[in-house]
């Protein structure tokens, strides 16, 4: 039998892609593949094959409701199947938050942070918020956000999202670049101009990567 610490290792991003369809259809059985694309954040096609997948894994059952219109339904194997992988994404999530905190801890007590650190956030995800609660957890307040490409007017926890500018980033003591696995876009995205010492990445599981120099 695996283990739970397997288990979350396991809820990779084709799990968490069943998860959200799910949940969306659901909660909207009228919904279209278009709808089901915006919401999920995945091309078109992908959302075609990804329905055609939980079909034949028996988890949903299509009707035909009209003229190209579908009805999607959870069957009994679909609802087990999305509690399981509800839960899985919350033991992940637990498992990341406590991960990030305990580097955050350590990274305190080697004097690399400290409390009036300035701290940059690349990412609005839930997974930054996981970030951004971990660092404030510890006491750090000077934190902003950063995305490459905000909407107008867009708030990240109540706090305005600033595009990002290179510049700008080089005056923050850390930047975090919150998504999980960027772990090698990170450094590639920010670098040369920014000192890889100043970056942490994240990987597939939620650990943080750091490159001292």
């Amino acid at each position: 039998m695996r283990s739970v610490h397997e288990q979350n290792d396991s809820f990779d991003p084709v799990s968490e892609r069943e998860m959200l369809a799910l949940e969306q259809i659901e909660s909207n059985p009228e919904i279209t593949q278009r709808q089901l694309s915006k919401n999920i954040g995945i091309a078109l096609g992908l959302t075609n094959v990804l329905i055609k997948n939980l079909a034949q894994k028996g988890y949903i059952k299509a009707s035909q409701a009209g003229w190209k219109r579908w009805l999607y339904n959870l069957t009994p194997e679909g609802i087990s199947h999305k509690v399981n992988l509800t839960h899985r994404y919350i033991s992940r999530t637990i498992s990341s938050y406590n991960v990030i905190k305990q580097s955050i801890r350590a990274d305190l007590s080697l004097t690399s942070l400290h409390l009036e650190s300035r701290i940059a956030i690349i990412g609005t995800s839930d997974f930054a918020e996981l970030v951004y609660l971990a660092l404030k957890n510890h006491g750090i307040e000077d934190i902003q956000s950063f995305a490459t490409t905000p909407e107008e007017g867009q708030k990240f926890l109540g706090m305005p999202v600033n595009k990002i500018n290179k510049i700008t980033l080089r005056t923050f003591d850390k930047i975090f670049f919150a998504d999980m696995g960027s772990e090698e876009n990170a450094f590639l995205a920010l670098g040369p101009s920014i000192p890889e010492r100043k970056i942490v990445a994240f990987t597939q599981d939620g650990k943080p990567v750091e490159k001292i120099s």
